[in-house]
């Protein structure tokens, strides 16, 4: 898991810095985050995505796939969000 961890993570590090750094703002990321907390797949000891493997928290940090607005949830259950 973590070779396929690290895959996802640099893939979607390479879009996040193509599109700009969208980030998200902390009312954008608690909603995601109450998403993540009500899926089956959240692995609540870790902070992590079940299916992707990406670091999921409440907080601001470069590391949280929430706070990137251009990522959206692999079980399509939030959409990224356009910044303009």
């Amino acid at each position: 898991m973590t070779f396929l961890k690290i895959k996802v993570f640099l893939q979607s590090l390479w879009f996040h810095v193509a599109r700009g750094l969208p980030k998200c703002t902390q009312q954008e990321i608690l909603q995601r985050y109450l998403v993540c907390l009500s899926c089956q797949d959240f692995d609540i000891q870790n902070s992590q995505c079940g299916v992707c493997g990406c670091n999921i928290s409440q907080k601001k940090q470069f590391l949280n796939k929430l706070a990137w607005a251009d990522q959206k949830c692999p079980k399509d259950k939030w959409d990224a969000i356009s910044r303009k």
